[in-house]
């Protein structure tokens, strides 16, 4: 007896395609048939607040109490429902427990009585009035005679401040007044110029008499300066103001016996 021999068989190349499209197809049914489930809802959560809406038709709003505040529901407020809620509280009442130190007493040093008058005794010992170390009192009718500046027998003038360094053109020339007082000295604040012109003349002081003081302003006014040298001046040919007072020490003459006599009442 022979056998056979078995070869292998060969599948066509249109089995193939039909056996692979056989096994997708199959398996994409199954995909979407078991794949597919339904998931359950969940279950809606338990709302324990209820939200009422009010409309104008039953309730007017403005009516309420509290609607005219715009920041009613925006800020926390008493009127609003935060108020009961949170900003509301009671008060603390604080009561301190009721303690009272008991009394301690001083301890008295009867040795140290007297040490504080003892101490002050030693240091303030009083010294016997010396009457003998005092000067001699000075003899009746005796007044220490000092000799009087001479007056001046005509007016002169004086320069003070800054002015005192300046140097005059030519000497300015005064005279004596009549006054049946001694007058005053009458007092010019000027400002001198580089060039040695015055300008700004004020009165500070007045002598008594008008005359005086108009004459002094005058001639304050009319006063020439020595300029000042090329060195001191400013590049520019702008120098600032030399301030400084004119001081007019007059000469006063004694009134005829005429005048004395008709101002006499």
């Amino acid at each position: 007896m022979n056998s056979a021999v078995l070869e292998p068989v060969h599948w066509a190349r249109r089995r193939w395609v039909y056996a692979v499209a056989t096994v997708f197809l199959l398996q994409a049914g199954l995909v979407f048939l078991f794949g597919h489930r339904t998931q359950r809802r969940p279950e809606p959560p338990i709302f324990r607040a209820a939200i009422h809406l009010v409309t104008d038709h039953a309730i007017p709003l403005d009516s309420l109490p509290g609607m005219d505040d715009p920041t009613l529901l925006a800020l926390p407020s008493l009127r609003g429902f935060s108020g009961p809620a949170w900003l509301t509280f009671p008060l603390l009442e604080y009561q301190p427990a009721e303690w009272v130190e008991p009394p301690h007493w001083l301890l008295l040093d009867t040795t140290a009585l007297s040490s504080t008058f003892s101490r002050f005794i030693r240091t303030n010992a009083i010294s016997p009035p010396l009457i003998a170390d005092k000067p001699f009192p000075p003899l009746p009718g005796y007044e220490p005679n000092f000799p009087n500046e001479p007056l001046p027998s005509q007016s002169q003038l004086r320069l003070e401040g800054d002015l005192a360094s300046r140097r005059l053109l030519a000497p300015l020339e005064l005279q004596s007044w009549p006054h049946s007082e001694i007058l005053s000295n009458t007092t010019v604040q000027a400002a001198v110029d580089a060039a040695g012109f015055t300008f700004s003349t004020v009165l500070l002081a007045g002598s008594g008499m008008k005359e005086a003081d108009l004459f002094a302003l005058k001639l304050a006014s009319g006063t020439r300066f020595r300029p000042l040298p090329r060195g001191q001046r400013a590049p520019d040919g702008l120098s600032p103001m030399t301030w400084g007072r004119f001081v007019f020490q007059w000469h006063t003459l004694p009134l005829p016996m005429t005048n004395l006599s008709s101002a006499q009442p």
